[in-house]
């Protein structure tokens, strides 16, 4: 009896004939990839020999490019009491690190709040969309020279007296979680709702929905988008700077400019930028693709 059943199964998915994978099929596979490498060089052949060409490519090498300053910037000179940018750069990544959890743990009771229906939540539902349209309008260079110039002066204890840091802390926290607020309000209206109403056939109670099933499938959903606002939350703390007066990135490249009369050390401080800004951007295309992948095969089961 068992053996005719197997030979049913058998019968039923029959073995696959695969085919000798030869190099017609490893040159249609990789046909692709060789026309994007080749556009890509192309194209940096081309920005390439216009920079070469052009009239002042010496004169911009020497001043944004040289390796002389840009190794004195980088690495700091003591004779010139100039600090290596690098050490300045961590007060940079210090920010942005401890900023991005405060920005997205305020930010989803925001969203929650402003997705909410009930006629008792009016008035915070108001003041929540007033804060958003203001943090997301004003630009974050403007709350940070309030702040810097403005807290101090009202002389209060606990707000008046706090250090640089704090203060740099409550601006990318305060603008950031207005723009974090409304990526999570996509995510949470992109939720479709028959997984609300299959959630209340099972009889979950609106808590339990917002937790087992729109939360965990809403933040699927945005985890892309919010690692750009990270990307753009480690670059803004350069703002910071010009109110705390701080030796961070941007104003440890502006003293070494201005000792050395030289601008390589904006490309030094473009390079660190990069380092962590290329490799998060890729971070969220993969998220992006695979989550695009995961959907496509959802539809077509």
């Amino acid at each position: 009896m068992a053996k005719k059943v197997n030979d049913f199964v058998a019968a039923q998915h029959p073995p696959r004939l695969t085919k000798p994978r030869g190099v017609l099929w490893r040159l249609t596979r990789t046909q692709p990839r060789l026309i994007s490498l080749g556009s890509a060089a192309v194209l940096l052949g081309l920005v390439a020999v216009l920079f070469i060409t052009s009239p002042g490519a010496r004169v911009f090498a020497h001043t944004f490019l040289n390796p002389h300053y840009m190794k004195i910037a980088l690495l700091g000179d003591p004779s010139h009491n100039i600090t290596p940018m690098w050490q300045a750069f961590l007060k940079n990544v210090l920010l942005c690190v401890v900023a991005e959890p405060l920005v997205l743990l305020l930010a989803l009771p925001v969203a929650l709040l402003r997705n909410a229906k009930s006629p008792v939540l009016a008035g915070p539902r108001l003041a929540l969309t007033a804060y958003v349209d203001f943090a997301r309008g004003v630009p974050l260079i403007l709350v940070v020279l309030a702040v810097y110039f403005g807290f101090p002066i009202l002389g209060i204890p606990f707000i008046s007296s706090r250090t640089w840091f704090q203060y740099g802390l409550f601006c990318l926290v305060f603008c950031y979680a207005a723009y974090v607020s409304e990526v999570y309000r996509a995510g949470v209206q992109s939720v479709p709702f028959a997984q609300t109403l299959a959630g209340r056939a099972i009889g979950l109670s609106e808590a339990q929905l917002l937790r087992y099933v729109t939360i965990p499938q809403a933040l699927r959903i945005v985890v892309a988008p919010l690692i750009n606002d990270f990307v753009s939350l480690q670059k803004d703390t350069a703002i910071i700077g010009i109110g705390a007066g701080v030796i961070e990135l941007l104003k440890a490249a502006q003293i070494n400019q201005g000792v050395f009369f030289n601008d390589s050390s904006y490309a030094v401080a473009g390079l660190l930028f990069l380092t962590i800004c290329v490799p998060l951007t890729r971070v969220a295309d993969r998220l992006q693709a695979k989550h695009m992948r995961a959907r496509l095969a959802r539809s077509q089961s």
